[in-house]
């Protein structure tokens, strides 16, 4: 297969056009600003005429799509994962100092977390659903980047605890580690270790006896918190939100994500993100590009919420 030739943003243009998108005067300089690839290559998807392109042997679009149909799509995703953004880190915070607290609450030496007897035995681990033949090479991995982290990270916070008290607890390293560390660390924990976990999420949320909630098990933990490292993930990356799937077999969508967020968050700040949500999603309801993949990734079951109450009831 050749390589890709270079095209000016005139040739670009020209290329989009000839594959039956409509163009404007505005789509050469989106395309100079925002980059060819960033837009088209990832949100055409929806707009593609299966057979045509078929048998075209090249990208052929539905009647009447516009190159401003693809930038609308991608405007509203890099505004949904911006806002869905500051929420995930809120939710983070909340676990981190969670993982931390229960963990140096149980295991009171300054750098406990590096001895494997404080995490779960091969028994506990099999038990959570993982692969006990990867038991030892779990735990040797978490220590492993831990202690890599005490002796060689630049973050001032972690020198000064280095350098004044030779040691830095786990309340402290937390702050270097990233959300990814942070799952890893919870799905080695001892049991009654992770149960403390979800109590303080429970405390520190405010949802103490909450019916709607209901019970807040290690396991729901577990699996909330490796779908909400995968969301941050694709955030920060500036991968595609709006269709993302993630999780075993690829069935947690964005909606979905929304209901496990929730547990992270307080009350009113879940209350705050829907209510976000909803005037981003009102915002661009109207639009061709938005309006056809809206039962797709799930959006018209928040707003059936949102309109009749009872999200929050």
């Amino acid at each position: 297969m050749s390589d890709k030739p270079f095209l000016t943003i005139d040739e670009q243009v020209r290329l989009l056009e000839s594959r039956g998108l409509g163009v404007d005067a505005d789509t050469g300089p989106t395309l100079m600003r925002e980059g060819y690839y960033s837009i088209v290559n990832g949100y055409k998807d929806p707009f593609l005429d299966i057979g045509k392109s078929k048998e075209a042997g090249e990208d052929r679009y539905l009647e009447g799509t516009s190159f401003l149909d693809l930038y609308t799509l991608f405007t509203f995703d890099r505004e949904l994962r911006s806002l869905t953004f500051r929420y995930l880190i809120l939710a983070e915070a909340k676990i981190k100092t969670a993982v931390a607290y229960a963990f140096s609450n149980a295991h009171r030496a300054s750098e406990a977390y590096l001895l494997q007897s404080n995490y779960c035995d091969e028994n506990e681990f099999a038990s959570a659903g993982k692969n006990g033949a990867n038991f030892a090479q779990e735990i040797a991995g978490l220590t492993s980047v831990l202690g890599r982290r005490v002796s060689n990270s630049k973050s001032d916070f972690i020198v000064h605890y280095r350098n004044s008290y030779g040691a830095v607890p786990i309340w402290v390293l937390v702050n270097d580690l990233t959300f990814g560390n942070i799952e890893h660390f919870y799905n080695l924990m001892k049991s009654k270790d992770k149960s403390a976990v979800c109590k303080m999420i429970v405390d520190s949320t405010g949802r103490t006896g909450s019916h709607k909630l209901g019970f807040f098990s290690v396991d729901d933990a577990r699996v909330s918190i490796e779908v909400l490292v995968k969301f941050r993930n694709v955030c920060a990356h500036d991968e595609r939100l709006y269709c993302a799937k993630v999780g075993g077999r690829k069935n947690v969508n964005y909606i979905r994500m929304v209901w496990m967020l929730e547990r992270y968050l307080t009350e009113n700040e879940f209350k705050r993100f829907i209510k976000e949500l909803t005037e981003l999603l009102m915002r661009y309801i109207e639009t061709y590009a938005i309006k056809h993949v809206l039962n797709q990734i799930g959006f018209v079951e928040l707003l059936q919420k949102t309109t009749d109450g009872s999200l929050f009831e």
